[in-house]
């Protein structure tokens, strides 16, 4: 786990649900095409952006977690995503990026997609797992759960810290268990936990060892934890590693 890795929490808000399927970095055709383009053929092009940029080494991305409200909706409407970088450079340049951040903004904003700026957060990486190994497979459709606790953070990261090993060793079903703080809110922590699928979301949170670590964070948290934890379904195309580039393609057999 590399104790400088950085994390990007991005949430985007559309305007409708045509857009729901355009509001998310295009690749380098999308700005001359977006207009005649189907929301099926705008989703394609958030995916193949996916495989052109953050999928190259030198974009020094090693996880692109986009994912929508699960079950789905009908209001608000939601996307959501993380990015993780190998430190706060490599962040900075994607952000700097003239032809897939900077262009995206720029049509979002020409053709009214969002109903608000969209909210993007930086998380550092504080514990736990990312991947299982070197990386863990594209599955597609995973389930995530976003967690954000405020309270106090120490005392809920050694909470988390202690059930870590359990989920590691027992759990497979769990592809990823990362625990995020940042230092300009020493209150908050952000978990992040991608699943198989419902059913190991499900063995996970029935599991003894968790609800014991759920009742003594219970403990340390401030205001209603039914409201701390949404639940999502990633969209095809995304990659969660340990390696720049993501996954390669011997990790889909």
């Amino acid at each position: 786990m590399g104790t400088n890795d950085i994390a990007l929490l991005c949430t985007i808000h559309p305007s409708s649900a045509e857009a729901q399927q355009r509001a998310s970095p295009p690749s380098p055709i999308a700005a001359t095409t977006i207009t005649n383009i189907s929301p099926h053929q705008i989703l394609t092009l958030l995916r193949t952006s996916a495989r052109e940029y953050y999928r190259q080494p030198t974009a020094k991305c090693t996880t692109w977690s986009y994912f929508l409200p699960f079950p789905k909706p009908t209001k608000p409407l939601l996307i959501g995503g993380l990015e993780i970088y190998t430190d706060k450079n490599a962040l900075q340049k994607q952000i700097e990026d003239p032809v897939y951040f900077q262009s995206f903004q720029e049509i979002v904003k020409k053709e009214g997609l969002c109903v608000q700026e969209d909210e993007l957060v930086a998380w550092y990486l504080s514990d736990g797992f990312v991947a299982r190994g070197e990386h863990a497979r594209p599955f597609g459709g995973n389930l995530v759960s976003l967690s954000r606790f405020t309270g106090d953070r120490e005392a809920i990261l050694k909470a988390l810290r202690s059930f870590v090993p359990f989920v590691r060793e027992k759990e497979p079903f769990v592809l990823t268990y990362a625990v995020f703080t940042r230092p300009k809110a020493p209150k908050e922590l952000l978990l992040f936990v991608r699943y198989k699928d419902s059913k190991g979301m499900q063995s996970h949170s029935k599991a003894p060892e968790h609800v014991a670590v759920v009742k003594e964070i219970m403990k340390h948290i401030e205001g209603d934890v039914s409201k701390s934890t949404t639940v999502w379904q990633e969209v095809e195309d995304s990659f969660v590693s340990t390696v720049e580039g993501g996954p390669t393609d011997s990790s889909k057999l």
